[in-house]
């Protein structure tokens, strides 16, 4: 097939890196900067915990030069999607699956989400349905990464720290079952583990849930993930917040199961991980805090569920990014 990865920096490059491995498909990166320029002139280099993959993938800042693909995998993340909007058109053709890897509640997400819910954007990650618009709820697919702590080393070269765990399902349930397929089992030859769930939202807000725990908590307190774990008092927290997204999910007729004890005991078997959104705000980029929090709070305000833990870690996130930035 042909593949794009667009938005290929730590996620999206990792993500290519094992797609390269398989010698399957004709791999091409949408990337930019520094990053762009490095995998241009020495390849893509992926450091994984079973060794070092390295390819040499198309790549460009321009979706124009990419063409029309047949899979696209757009790994930015959901709030800085909507500048994105316009290049999409350009690498999708009639058949053209796109497979949106973002963390959080997505714009596609009130399609195929239930009798009675009108399929239509979802303004506070997708402003005036420019998304919505320019790829089509029809054509997309998610992959929600289960497991996937990958950072930049330095440009060209993309590092993680445990395998990847990936799932892939479309909004509505056997939609795409071909293409998914054969994604899956790539990522599966390549050496890391992909499943095709029945439900990609039960996963998605399974997914959600740990990043509601730890992203926000610890833009607050600026610690790792293993520095949360054993800080007193800490588990109860996070216990609230997942719970709180649980009863959001319930609501939606999704059927999220209730292991957050087991899964908060289990800890997250990476210590000194540093969540997304805290490496995001030290450098001082725009975080997610739209697509894993916002969204949740709106989703909860439609159905009428009290959610006064998130309300507050909403509150307080979004005041200490305008506080950072003015500074």
């Amino acid at each position: 097939m042909r593949i794009a990865v667009v938005g290929a920096g730590a996620v999206g490059g990792a993500l290519a890196g094992y797609l390269a491995a398989t010698g399957r498909h004709e791999l091409s990166l949408l990337a930019r900067g520094a990053h762009l320029a490095a995998i241009r002139e020495g390849g893509l280099t992926v450091q994984t915990p079973k060794g070092t993959l390295t390819s040499r993938p198309r790549a460009s800042d321009s979706a124009a030069d990419l063409g029309p693909q047949d899979v696209v995998i757009v790994t930015v993340k959901g709030h800085g999607l909507p500048a994105l909007a316009a290049s999409f058109p350009a690498l999708c053709g009639p058949d053209t699956l796109v497979v949106a890897a973002q963390n959080g509640i997505p714009w596609w997400y009130l399609y195929g989400a239930g009798d009675g819910v009108t399929p239509e954007p979802l303004e506070v990650v997708d402003p005036g349905g420019a998304i919505w618009s320019a790829i089509g709820p029809e054509r997309v697919a998610a992959c929600v990464m289960e497991v996937l702590p990958a950072r930049i080393v330095e440009p060209g070269v993309v590092a993680h720290t445990a395998l990847p765990v990936l799932a892939f399902g479309a909004p509505r349930p056997g939609d795409h079952a071909e293409k998914l397929a054969a994604l899956a089992d790539s990522f599966n030859a390549a050496g890391a583990t992909a499943r095709l769930p029945a439900d990609i939202r039960v996963t998605l807000w399974n997914k959600l849930m740990l990043n509601m725990a730890v992203g926000p908590t610890s833009v607050l307190t600026g610690a790792t993930m293993g520095a949360m774990e054993q800080a007193p008092g800490m588990a109860a927290v996070q216990g609230r917040l997942m719970r709180e997204c649980l009863n959001v999910a319930h609501a939606w007729g999704v059927a999220l199961p209730d292991d957050i004890d087991e899964r908060l005991s289990r800890g997250s078997g990476v210590p000194g991980h540093k969540p997304s959104m805290l490496q995001d705000f030290e450098a001082g980029r725009s975080m997610e805090i739209d697509p894993i929090v916002t969204t949740v709070l709106e989703l909860a305000r439609r159905r009428g569920v009290p959610v006064p833990t998130i309300e507050t870690l909403w509150a307080l996130t979004a005041l200490k990014e305008r506080v950072a930035r003015a500074d």
